[in-house]
């Protein structure tokens, strides 16, 4: 699992946490409050678990087999966009963003 120190030094990186299967924050970093970074982990975690609920719908829709479990997800929109894989997230600027080395950094 990526450390805080190593998703910070992503470029873009403005905050990253790390939370529990249960959606309680574990620890963070960067420029968020620690409400902010409680509510992240709360987002990331109920959004782990639809997107699974969705890739498991797909594997029977579809008879095809690869879609579950879901490893990692990203939400873009305005300029800032949040990357989850495994327990770990990140949240990046879009325009400075490298998104091949966020995925190559934060997945399990």
């Amino acid at each position: 699992m990526a450390t805080l120190r190593e998703l910070m030094q992503l470029p873009g990186a403005v905050a990253a946490g790390i939370y529990d299967d249960h959606g309680n924050l574990v620890a963070y970093a960067g420029d968020i409050s620690e409400k902010a970074a409680e509510i992240a982990a709360l987002m990331a975690s109920a959004n782990k678990a639809v997107a699974n609920m969705q890739a498991k719908g797909w594997t029977e829709y579809t008879g095809k087999e690869g879609f579950f479990p879901v490893q990692g997800f990203a939400v873009a929109a305005g300029k800032y966009a949040a990357c989850i894989a495994g327990n770990v997230g990140v949240f990046v600027e879009l325009d400075k963003a490298n998104f091949d080395k966020i995925w190559e950094t934060i997945m399990p």
